[in-house]
């Protein structure tokens, strides 16, 4: 859930149970938007682990197709150009590159959110001078 507040929130409105509003998010929206924090930042470790897993793996891949070419009694250069040709490695490739994809996306949802905060966090500091202007 992604914070409340914004330009129509004065900061000093109470959330439904009462409780003073601070800055504009309640305090539920706080744990709440420091729990979908956590669950993003997890998300990501997780995505960016195994993309980095199969980027490793790339060069063993390669290695183990080139010795099956090897073995077929082709030279090392020529086993290595089938090994690259092969539906195997072309298919390690792809799914090497869709889980950067993946990993990718999930870094921007969390650095979205974070950009988020830092932009509600400037607004209401903005509004708060604004209010001892007055």
């Amino acid at each position: 859930r992604a914070p409340t507040g914004g330009a129509g929130t004065t900061g000093r409105e109470r959330d439904g149970g009462g409780k003073p509003a601070l800055g504009g998010i309640v305090p539920e929206d706080i744990d709440a938007v420091y729990h979908q924090m956590q669950h993003l930042g997890n998300k990501w470790a997780d995505a960016h682990a195994e993309a980095e897993m199969l980027e490793e793996a790339k060069k063993c891949v390669l290695a183990t197709i080139t010795l099956h070419y090897i073995g077929d009694g082709g030279t090392k250069a020529a086993a290595e150009v089938q090994a690259y040709a092969s539906q195997e490695y072309q298919d390690h490739i792809k799914r090497m590159v869709e889980a950067r994809r993946r990993a990718n996306l999930a870094k921007i949802e969390l650095e979205s959110i974070k950009t988020h905060l830092n932009l509600t966090r400037t607004y209401e500091a903005t509004r708060r001078e604004e209010m001892k202007m007055l």
